[in-house]
């Protein structure tokens, strides 16, 4: 099982780098038809047409589009949720809504869950996120686990100290990735990818205001030490979703710069 972890993890981390582009298409378990993902296959096209190594979806979406991602690109499947936009509770919610064995039997090559940290549910979604870390290694599936600190603990959650706290006990749990908020600087960043015992991709949250701010943040994330990017709607809600990738990609594994590959967006 062990060498199954690792063949399925090689489609995610690009061995000739180590490092990835994840295309994370999720978001429609709790937020339904975003503006970019009102058609999932047309978003899966553009993260595989632009070079992504993996993306993040539902077992909706993996079911609509499972001829335009099979051989292509890395499958890592999200297993919790269990809430709405429209849910009152906004300190950090999720529950498992699939078991690691389906995940398996449905395809795909890692799992991924939120932990979150400092919510007033903590202990339930870290023990949650343990045990799905044991099974996966049963089944030679690999971990993403997205730590987030929440943003009721008097700083903001991408603070550095909340960041590094949550990114170690993630890969203290059993992760293979981590997926965290990048804290602002390569800097403060290098300290969360030397706390970690895996590696680090930062997320993109929220839309950004430019497209050069997002390259930027990519740029920033890989000088740190970090492998490399986790973003959803700073992709397939930028005007060229395919070229924004293929940026992405110039950056991460190309070591390419920010500025250099901006203009390409044009």
């Amino acid at each position: 099982m062990e060498t199954g972890r690792l063949l399925r993890m090689s489609r995610i981390l690009r061995p000739s780098t180590g490092r990835t582009v994840i295309i994370a298409i999720d978001h429609g378990n709790y937020a339904g038809p975003m503006k970019g993902i009102e058609n999932p296959v047309k978003a899966i096209k553009a993260a595989v047409d632009g070079g992504a190594d993996a993306v993040i979806i539902n077992i909706g979406t993996l079911r609509k589009v499972y001829r335009e991602v099979s051989r292509k690109v890395g499958i890592i499947l999200r297993i919790d949720g269990g809430h709405t936009l429209l849910h009152p509770d906004k300190t950090g919610l999720s529950a498992l809504t699939a078991t690691v064995d389906w995940a398996a039997r449905a395809g795909a090559d890692a799992i991924v869950m939120m932990g979150y940290v400092g919510s007033p549910k903590e202990t339930e979604s870290l023990s949650a996120l343990g045990h799905v870390a044991s099974s996966c290694s049963q089944h030679g599936l690999g971990v993403v686990a997205e730590m987030l600190p929440v943003d009721t603990l008097g700083k903001p959650a991408y603070t550095e100290e909340y960041v590094g706290l949550a990114a170690r006990v993630g890969s203290e749990i059993g992760a293979d990735v981590i997926k965290t908020y990048y804290t602002g600087s390569v800097e403060s960043f290098s300290k969360i990818i030397q706390g970690s015992l895996c590696p680090v991709v930062a997320l993109g949250g929220p839309k950004m205001d430019s497209n050069e701010r997002v390259l930027e943040v990519a740029e920033c994330a890989v000088k740190a030490g970090g492998a490399g990017v986790a973003f959803g709607r700073n992709v397939w809600q930028s005007s060229n979703p395919e070229g924004m990738v293929r940026a992405l990609v110039s950056i991460v594994h190309e070591g390419r710069s920010a500025s250099e590959v901006s203009s390409k967006l044009e």
